[in-house]
């Protein structure tokens, strides 16, 4: 990929927390692009943080979790890495943030 994936889960404003920042590594003088990764999680509740993009084992798709309060509702975002589209929203009530 060539794709650099920034996320900011400590920032103090939930905006910022929520969303994730990519560089395209062979053009770094065009910026990024912001992807809000909190608001495609579809979770309304919450500062929902975005944390630890790790790539699927062939590397088409990035994996998000959106942390919550223990008492709030978290997911897994996947985003297409050539596209840097929505692929799936995975929720479950196992999803707890520690």
């Amino acid at each position: 990929s060539s794709n650099l994936w920034v996320d900011t889960p400590l920032n103090p404003e939930a905006e910022l927390a929520s969303s994730v920042a990519v560089f395209d590594v062979k053009n770094l003088e065009k910026g990024y692009e912001v992807i809000p990764i909190g608001e495609l999680s579809g979770i309304s509740e919450g500062v929902r943080r975005v944390v630890q993009g790790e790539y699927n084992k062939d590397g088409s798709e990035i994996w998000f979790s959106v942390w919550n309060s223990k008492t709030q509702e978290s997911a897994i975002v996947v985003i297409d890495d050539k596209t840097r589209k929505l692929k799936a929203v995975i929720k479950d009530k196992r999803l707890v943030t520690p």
